[in-house]
This record gives C-alpha cells, sequence and structure tokens, in this order.
C-alpha cells in the first residue's frame, strides 16, 4: 500500500537485518518501513532443496487494531488476488499471524521507476526515449488488463487505480515492467473509507478529476501515467510545487507545457500522444489504456519490445551494478541462516488417525491455523459440502462424476480476424490524409483503422509541399506502413526575354509583305537537383547501451533502427562514459539497403 512508503521491488535495505521465522515464511530482509507497514523479502521452503521467493507486506503492531486501515489492506489483497497478468504484481496471501495482519506477493528483483530516475539524475542524466517509451507502454498493458478485468460470473470489477506513479511502476534487472500497489484501489465489492473532504492518492500525480473529489474511470489512470511518461521525458516534475495547495491548483487546472517545448529532443508525436493523455476533459483523453499502448507501440516502431527489453535489460545492470552485488551479497548470506532455522525445526510426528489407510473412530484433534482464512470461503465450502450429501455422494470423486453426467452445452467458437489497417508516418511537416478522396485526417503519424479489403488511394497534401499519391491494397489481417517524405515545391525560374525588336517610325514601316521579326526566345528551366538515394541504418551494442554520433553529430541512444541516411560511408561512434565504450565503425549506406553496426559493450 502507498501508506507504507514501499513497493516488492528491491530497495535500499535495511542494515544489520537478522532472518527471522514468520508463520512458513522466513524474512531475509527488510526492504523498507512508513509509518503503517514493513516490506521484507522472505523465503519459504520445501522439500528436495525447493524454495520461493517473496515480499511479504505486514502491517505494524499499532496499527493492527485501526479498522479503517485493516480493511483497506484487506481491500487490497481481495482485489490484486483476482489479477493474474505479466504485468502487474501478484498477491498470493493474505491473513494474519500473532496480532499481525500480512499479505504475500511477487518479488520483483530490481528498482522501482522513482528510483531509476533519481539514480539517473545523480549522474545528470536522462532515461533513454526508447526505454521511456517502453516502461509507459507495458505499463498501460497491465492497468489496461486491470481496468477490464471481470468477476467469474462476467461482472466487470470497475477497478481504478488511483495511484499511479513512478514508485508502483516496478522494473526488473532483467527488463520486465510491473504495476504494485492497489492499496487505494477503487473498485466494485470495495468498501470506499474515504473520509469526506480527504483525497487519496499522490496529489502531484492525481488528474483534474481526482483533484476535485470527483468519481473516477480508467480515464483518471491514463492521465496519472501521462505525468510519469512527461516527466521521464522532459527531466522535470510536471506539477510539483513547493506547496501543496499550489501543486492541487496546478493538477486541476492542468497547467502545464507540452514535452517537446520543454525538451526540444522530444519527437512531436510523441509529446502528441503524452498531451492527448494529460487533457483536462477525460472525454478529450485515451479512452482506456488499450489505445495508448497502441500509439506508443506504433511510434516504438520498427524497435521491437522484445529488442528493447534486452536493451533494458543490460541498461539496469549497468546502473546499478553496485546495488546489485551488494543485495545478491546479503540475500545469498540471509538465505543461508534461514535455511538452517528452517532445518533445525522439529519434525511432526503425526498422529495415528492421520496416516494413510487408517479409518480410526474418532476425528483427529487440528491445531489452530495460525493464518486467518478469508471468511467468504467457508459458506461456499459449507454449501459444497451439503450439495454432496444431498445428492448422496461421498468424496470429490462422486462429485466429479456428477458433474461429468450432464451433458456439455454446444459450444460455438467464432474467429475473429483482426481488420486491416494503415500506419503513415509523414514528414518533415504535418499531412492532411485522404484514403480514396475522402478525408481520414491529419498529423505526422496517423493509424487507418478497418480499411476495406481490396486497392485503396492514399493522398497526402501540405501547404507548401507537392502532394503525395500512392496506391496500395491490403489484405486480410494486414498491417501496412507507409513513409511519406513530403517535397517542397520548388519555384520555377524566372523567364528571361530578349530585348524588343526597335519599331521604325511611321514614314519608314516595314510593309505587311515583308518577313516578321523573330519571336522572343525564352531560355529552358533547369532540371530539379535528383534527390540523392538514401538506405537504412540500424545501430545496436551488445551487452549494454551508449550513444551514438554520425560524423559527429549525435543522433540519439541504442537500439537505433531504421535510421535514414543518404548513399555514402559514414563513421559511427559509440560512447558510454558511466563503462568506458568509445568506440568508431565505419559503415557504408547502400541505396534501398539496411546496414548494420553492432558495438559491445566488454
Amino acid at each position: 500500500m502507498s501508506d507504507a512508503g514501499a513497493t516488492p521491488a528491491a530497495a535500499n535495505a535495511m542494515p544489520g537485518f537478522s532472518p527471522e521465522a514468520y508463520g512458513k515464511y522466513y524474512l531475509i530482509d527488510k526492504i523498507a518501513v512508513g509509518g503503517m507497514a514493513e516490506i521484507f523479502k522472505a523465503k519459504t521452503f520445501g522439500h528436495g532443496g525447493f524454495e520461493n521467493t517473496f515480499v511479504v507486506k505486514r502491517i505494524l503492531q499499532h496499527m493492527s487494531d485501526n479498522e479503517q486501515f485493516v480493511q483497506m489492506f484487506l481491500d487490497e489483497a481481495k482485489v490484486t488476488a483476482q489479477l493474474q497478468h505479466a504485468n502487474v504484481v501478484r498477491v498470493w496471501e493474505y491473513g494474519k499471524i500473532g496480532t499481525n495482519y500480512f499479505l504475500s506477493m511477487d518479488f520483483v528483483d530490481g528498482k522501482d521507476s522513482k528510483m531509476i530516475l533519481r539514480k539517473l539524475f545523480e549522474r545528470r542524466k536522462m532515461i533513454p526515449r526508447e526505454f521511456a517509451v517502453y516502461i509507459a507502454m507495458e505499463t498501460a498493458k497491465g492497468l489496461d488488463y486491470a481496468h477490464k478485468r471481470t468477476t467469474n460470473a462476467g461482472a466487470p470489477l470497475d477497478i481504478v487505480h488511483r495511484d499511479v506513479s513512478p514508485s508502483n511502476i516496478l522494473v526488473s534487472y532483467t527488463g520486465e515492467v510491473k504495476v504494485a500497489d492497489f492499496g487505494i484501489v477503487q473498485a466494485s465489492g470495495v468498501l470506499e473509507t474515504t473520509t469526506k473532504g480527504t483525497l487519496k492518492g499522490k496529489i502531484e500525480y492525481m488528474s483534474p478529476e481526482q483533484a476535485l473529489g470527483e468519481v473516477l474511470d480508467r480515464r483518471s489512470d491514463v492521465f496519472a501515467l501521462g505525468i510519469v511518461m512527461w516527466e521521464m521525458l522532459t527531466g522535470r516534475r510536471a506539477f510539483k510545487t513547493d506547496n501543496e495547495i499550489k501543486t492541487l491548483e496546478r493538477v486541476r487546472n492542468v497547467e502545464i507545457e507540452p514535452a517537446c517545448l520543454v525538451n526540444n529532443q522530444v519527437p512531436t508525436r510523441l509529446s502528441e500522444i503524452v498531451m492527448r493523455c494529460l487533457e483536462k476533459d477525460p472525454a478529450d483523453r485515451y479512452q482506456d489504456a488499450r489505445e495508448l499502448h497502441a500509439d506508443l507501440l506504433n511510434f516504438l516502431y520498427p524497435a521491437t519490445p522484445d529488442v528493447v527489453q534486452q536493451s533494458l535489460h543490460h541498461f539496469m545492470s549497468e546502473l546499478f551494478a553496485d546495488d546489485i552485488a551488494t543485495e545478491r551479497g546479503r540475500v545469498e548470506e540471509s538465505t543461508r541462516l534461514a535455511r538452517a532455522m528452517h532445518e533445525a525445526e522439529p519434525s511432526v510426528e503425526l498422529q495415528e488417525d492421520w496416516e494413510e489407510g487408517q479409518r480410526g473412530g474418532s476425528e483427529p484433534t487440528v491445531a489452530p491455523v495460525k493464518t486467518t482464512p478469508a471468511p467468504s470461503r467457508l459458506p461456499i465450502l459449507l454449501g459444497a459440502a451439503a450439495l454432496a450429501v444431498a445428492l448422496g455422494v461421498v468424496g470429490l470423486g462422486g462429485l466429479w462424476m456428477v458433474n461429468q453426467s450432464a451433458p456439455a452445452p454446444e459450444v460455438k467458437t467464432e474467429i475473429v480476424q483482426a481488420s486491416p489497417s494503415i500506419v503513415l508516418r509523414v514528414a518533415p511537416v504535418e499531412g492532411v490524409v485522404k484514403l480514396d478522396g475522402k478525408d481520414a485526417g491529419k498529423g505526422t503519424s496517423l493509424t487507418l483503422r478497418d480499411v476495406p479489403l481490396g486497392k485503396h488511394t492514399v493522398e497526402v497534401t501540405a501547404e507548401g509541399y507537392e502532394p503525395y499519391s500512392k496506391e496500395i491494397e491490403v489484405g486480410e489481417g494486414e498491417k501496412l506502413l507507409l513513409d511519406v517524405k513530403l517535397a517542397a515545391v520548388r519555384k520555377p525560374p524566372e523567364m528571361r526575354l530578349e530585348s524588343p525588336p526597335k519599331v521604325a517610325p511611321a514614314e519608314a514601316r516595314i510593309e505587311p509583305s515583308a518577313t516578321p521579326q523573330p519571336a522572343a526566345k525564352v531560355d529552358p528551366p533547369p532540371p530539379p537537383p535528383a534527390e540523392k538515394a538514401k538506405g537504412k541504418v540500424n545501430i545496436n551494442v551488445s551487452g549494454g547501451w551508449a550513444d551514438i554520433y554520425v560524423d559527429g553529430k549525435k543522433i540519439g541512444t541504442t537500439p537505433i533502427f531504421g535510421l535514414q541516411l543518404p548513399v555514402g560511408t559514414y563513421a559511427v561512434r559509440a560512447k558510454n562514459e558511466q563503462t568506458g565504450l568509445d568506440a568508431t565503425k565505419q559503415v557504408t549506406v547502400k541505396e534501398g539497403e539496411a546496414a548494420s553496426v553492432a558495438f559491445s559493450a566488454q
């Protein structure tokens, strides 16, 4: 929960921590402690050397009697336990051991985005653009899944995270991204315990409607993710001031400049995506996180998520190399001590009635279970048992036979084929796009969806540029990409005329029968210079990343795909001050071909 002040990612662990047994868990490291809860890295052990790693979040002793806080803790467990997605931190267990309530959840071996940005700030660096886009894109996937999650009966859960911020976006050392901390989630079936007049969440990452205390939907989380993207791309805080009241007013009025005006290295199209998330009116934003994910994926093209994740893995490994070595050394020692504690526990002597095959007349005595089961499961179990008795079946096997005796209903499967689409990238200015003579939009990057099968004409126009037209054909499920390069209109050369012939005086004029004067000569316009042919270059660093310079001009940060250059030979330089990488290679660009330049971080 956000009140705990920590997330399930590895953080700066508390020094001098000694492992302790906590129910079936062994707490091997304390990650963080807040005003209401404390966070531990924990292990469980099984037969044959099996072990697993979790994060345990435990309510502090003085908060265990606070009914409102315990209810929030339970709400987090109930909601998150229903979310099973690669981009969401999953809760595995909720219970009470002694007088403390706890949650166990996925352990993400990495850092939260806030730690990443802070570490880069210390080095006076910004996060590479490709990584910022990838982190936002993966976060959008996790949020979209949560927003659209339903109960087993198909009823929407109407989940709104309400606390999307850098500290709740986790990035593992291998480049995985997960959304964490549904501690103040809004969802159907969750008891709302907010006191009237109070706000839940971090003020600087609220949507305008959240700051006004209005009813929220999924578009509020889209706004919050837009704030995170804006800050990653600009290196500045979007709304935060030195005064909470001022911050709240800036959020409510959405007082913010486009990202491309704050940092001129941010492409216009990417800035447009971010600012659409930050529209004051929810109706003007992306209507769900899936739409946002699709536009970010199109912007990232031709780089693929898998390639960027691999580069992010190397980036994280280099950025936090010292932390990784320290954390893993400490965890190995704590795990050794915890395993020794586990092995030293006395074995349990089973009563005779527990042994397999025994049919004693009396029921065995069962010790109280430490972990309190969820109360809602008991009526279900009792109902199932009553049903089994009523049907005259004994044991789960009999119940299975009853369930199988009913004929299975016929299931009709409908295969839905993805509709064709056309993605246009227009440069160097915005263009007006028409498809088959009909207006289709305006901008530098557009996606035309649900395009009918067959042949079509795509036209792009812009003031001061030659019109562009292309015949294309789309097939079933195809997604075509058109790179439209508009050519500026060339002014025709001035017409040069010879001096007009002298006209004789009236008395000396030539009779009409005489030979007429020749017409004025016009010099033909010079042919326009032919545009130099171009090719493409892909640049990457194996085992790391680097800033790339082509003939001394900085191009960007690896990975770089589809860089268009005129035909010729270039010097490509890869530089990373942190790792000491500084290498230069020659590359020859050929017309219509893609050349590759690879460097090694070692």
